[in-house]
C-alpha cells in the first residue's frame, strides 16, 4: 500500500515571463490557484421542476503576497526576480503575459496566460513593505509533469506523449 507525502508549499513558485525569461515573483509568502466554473439553470421533465444545471465557462486566477524588493531601478535593483515595483508597471501596462507555478524539482508544472487584475501594497509602521496581487487567466491553464508525460486534454481529446485518445461525449 502507497504512503501519503504531503507537499512543501515552500517547492511551488510562481514565475513571469518578462524579455522572454521566466523569472519568480520576489520573496512569495502565498500564492494559491482557484479555478472556477459559471453555470446555466435548467429544468427538465425527468427532474419534476428540481433545478439542475450544466457547466458553461470556465476561469481561473492566481493570487499572490510577497516582500518588497527592488526589482527595477538600479543600482540596488534584484532584475532577476519580479516584485512590486515590476509587477506595477505589467499592470499599468494592461501587459497579457505567460505565467509557470513549478515545484524546485520541476517535476509539476502548471502554466498559461494571464495579466494581472488586482495589485496592492501594505506600508505598515515598523514592519517590511509587502504587496498584494491576483494574475487573471487567458484561455485554459496547461499542466505537465516528468512523473506522467506531456498531458494535454480539452473536452474531447487527450494528448498523453504526441498519443491522441479522443472520445464522444454524446456517448456518455
Amino acid at each position: 500500500m502507497a504512503t501519503s507525502k504531503f507537499l512543501s508549499a515552500d517547492t511551488r513558485i510562481l514565475y513571469i515571463k518578462i524579455e522572454g525569461v521566466f523569472i519568480p515573483v520576489a520573496c512569495l509568502t502565498d500564492n494559491s490557484f482557484t479555478e472556477g466554473v459559471d453555470s446555466l439553470d435548467t429544468t427538465t421533465i425527468e427532474n419534476a421542476g428540481w433545478t439542475s444545471s450544466i457547466p458553461t465557462n470556465q476561469s481561473y486566477s492566481i493570487s499572490f503576497s510577497g516582500l518588497q524588493i527592488y526589482t527595477l531601478f538600479p543600482p540596488e535593483a534584484d532584475q532577476t526576480k519580479a516584485s512590486y515595483d515590476r509587477l506595477k508597471a505589467l499592470k499599468r501596462g494592461r501587459a497579457i503575459f505567460d505565467w509557470e507555478i513549478r515545484t524546485n524539482d520541476l517535476v509539476f508544472i502548471d502554466y498559461g496566460k494571464g495579466y494581472i487584475d488586482s495589485l496592492s501594497e501594505s506600508a505598515p509602521v515598523g514592519e517590511f513593505l509587502t504587496f498584494d496581487g491576483s494574475i487573471k487567466g487567458v484561455g485554459e491553464p496547461l499542466f505537465t509533469s516528468d512523473l506522467i508525460g506531456s498531458v494535454t486534454w480539452d473536452s474531447t481529446e487527450v494528448t498523453f506523449d504526441n498519443t491522441i485518445i479522443t472520445w464522444d461525449n454524446d456517448a456518455i
